[in-house]
């Protein structure tokens, strides 16, 4: 069984997975979410309908999921039982942003020597036809940037450090 707090435009869903069964809000959704490769695209089943989206994990125990249908829909997902995956690493620590996929870097609005907030845009990367903003995950000050607009990056890619 999974517990999610889900928030789309300042308003919060609790859903609850078991199984194959999901509820949200307490009412059951005939919803499934299969993966669709290891870097974090996914296809939501909804009824007959189909929807890809993208889920990138930002820290600990949230996600931001991306889902394109005529609309951008941003969602963070908190999910109190996730492990880390591997703990100690650079962009686990925070001392930097990573790539969580494989893409095209669209634009770079962040500087070296820029003072940013946890959660403000550093990177925008487009894959498979999508845009997502990459988000600073702590607070601090920019101390290299390895990319910029135009570049193609690999999963894992470090793309934007901060300082200690």
């Amino acid at each position: 069984m999974s517990l999610y707090t889900v928030t789309i435009e300042d308003r919060q869903y609790q859903v609850n997975i078991s199984g194959s069964r999901c509820t949200v809000d307490g009412e059951l959704v005939q919803a499934r979410v299969l993966p669709l490769n290891a870097h974090g695209l996914h296809l939501l089943h909804h009824g007959s309908q189909a929807f890809e989206l993208f889920l990138s994990a930002q820290d600990a125990d949230t996600y931001e999921m991306f889902m394109f249908g005529g609309r951008r829909i941003v969602t963070r997902i908190t999910d109190p039982g996730r492990k880390h995956a591997q703990p100690g690493g650079a962009e686990d620590s925070g001392k930097a942003l990573c790539a969580p996929m494989h893409g095209l870097v669209v634009d770079v609005p962040a500087r070296i020597g820029q003072a940013v907030e946890k959660g403000q845009t550093l990177v925008v990367l487009e894959s498979m036809k999508m845009q997502m903003q990459l988000r600073s995950p702590r607070g601090g000050k920019i101390s290299k940037i390895s990319t910029q607009a135009g570049n193609q990056v690999e999963k894992g890619a470090i793309l934007v450090e901060f300082e200690d």
